[in-house]
């Protein structure tokens, strides 16, 4: 039976924002640095998959600018310890130039944590090193509770924790059809070090024929395109954990898929399933090089109002074509890329783009909900990235290649 989410009106944007900023330690002369991770035991200043891959943490906000503000606050501390080293942070989602693998450490866990290292060694086998080292921006967005109080009390549904999860549910189904359009408007690694494919081409930029390396065909994605179910929390755990009993996945964390359902606290299934979903991840997000913690507040604010016309206008899309979507849209020639919608019909991938833009402008027009910011203006700076020539990110990358090139 075909469930319907009914959307509330007149609704507040309140929906809280947490932020996981990849990145890397380089040299002050742009190599990998080789020294230990500077805060061993600090919560919001972590190691990732390799050694001198940090991951910046953030807690909740309510707002895009409150939540870049607290990344900033650790990325400063993080920066001060790098100038003692004579160190600094990667700009960008693709490596620097690498010498070879060794260049990529494995990152060292000991004693009860020492599962930690082996399964990143497990990654390093079967991934590659060298994927290992691209870095982005994972989006935590978790839906208001007043807003999810008052979609529950216009449906016909008798509990409400049943009524979130299944307004999660149809958000997740629905931005695995649509959040390619991430990649479209944010992608911003284009350009990237020759040594990430051929040792013999280090130190030679490469314009690649992506606009996100990382989001594209040749990126961080599983071997297979997994069906996931989205029917009840239930099945969609156990959609996940079939993979897992297979050994197509060591566990959920192996699970590279753009758009991920959690659970508060810790990332596991049976949490999932015995409390519900808290928020949703978005895990497409290239860093940004122009803005100075890595995203801009206007886009996420974007991915705000994403979501919350996703709720209101739910959509589905198979998922070999939804996941195709997103490898096509993060293509740098995004009116040769390809884009199939929903109904079935194919479209380069700027147009979509821009019919998607147009029809969130349309519904967010009506009044259904407020905002603390001005909705039309980001609307606006999104649709100028598809309508200005030279305007996205990748584009201006692209076109600051003899600079950048000093980089790599």
């Amino acid at each position: 039976m075909k469930r319907q989410i009914t959307s509330p009106e007149g609704k507040l944007l309140t929906g809280e924002f947490g932020l996981e900023r990849e990145t890397l330690r380089v040299t002050h002369n742009g190599h990998m640095a080789h020294t230990p991770h500077p805060f061993p035991n600090d919560p919001n200043i972590v190691k990732d998959f390799c050694e001198n891959q940090t991951e910046i943490n953030t807690g909740v906000h309510t707002s895009a600018e409150a939540v870049i503000e607290e990344l900033a606050e650790h990325t400063q501390r993080l920066n001060k310890a790098l100038e003692e080293r004579r160190e600094r942070l990667w700009l960008y989602s693709n490596p620097p130039r690498i010498k070879n693998a060794d260049d990529i450490p494995v990152a060292l866990y000991e004693g009860d944590q020492s599962s930690k290292h082996s399964y990143r060694l497990y990654l390093a086998e079967k991934y590659g090193k060298y994927k290992m080292a691209l870095s982005g921006i994972h989006v935590n967005y978790s839906l208001s509770e007043e807003l999810l109080r008052q979609s529950f009390d216009a449906s016909s549904s008798v509990d409400f924790t049943a009524h979130k999860n299944e307004v999660y549910l149809r958000l997740a189904e629905s931005l695995t059809a649509y959040g390619w359009i991430i990649n479209l408007l944010l992608s911003a690694s284009p350009v990237c070090d020759g040594s990430y494919f051929s040792p013999e081409r280090i130190g030679e930029p490469v314009l690649t024929r992506y606009a996100s390396l990382r989001c594209g065909e040749e990126g961080y994605w599983n071997s297979f395109t997994p069906h996931l179910s989205y029917d009840s929390v239930l099945s969609y755990a156990l959609s996940i954990q079939r993979y897992i009993d297979s050994g197509a996945l060591a566990g959920v964390g192996e699970l590279y898929y753009p758009i991920r359902l959690k659970p508060r606290g810790a990332n596991r299934l049976n949490t999932l399933v015995q409390n519900g979903v808290n928020h949703i991840e978005i895990r497409n997000v290239d860093i940004n090089p122009f803005a100075p913690q890595g995203i801009d507040s206007r886009d996420l604010q974007f991915i705000e109002l994403l979501i919350l016309y996703l709720v209101a206008e739910p959509s589905k899309q198979p998922q070999e074509i939804a996941v195709q979507n997103y490898k096509n849209a993060a293509l740098f020639d995004i009116d040769k890329a390809e884009i199939t919608l929903p109904d079935g019909a194919v479209r380069p991938a700027r147009e979509a783009g821009l019919r998607l833009l147009d029809r969130m402008t349309a519904f967010y027009a009506h009044g259904q909900y407020v905002a603390a910011y001005s909705v039309s203006d980001i609307l606006d700076y999104q649709m100028n990235k598809l309508t200005v020539k030279g305007a996205r990110y990748a584009d201006r990358i692209a076109e600051r290649m003899d600079k950048i090139s000093s980089l790599f």
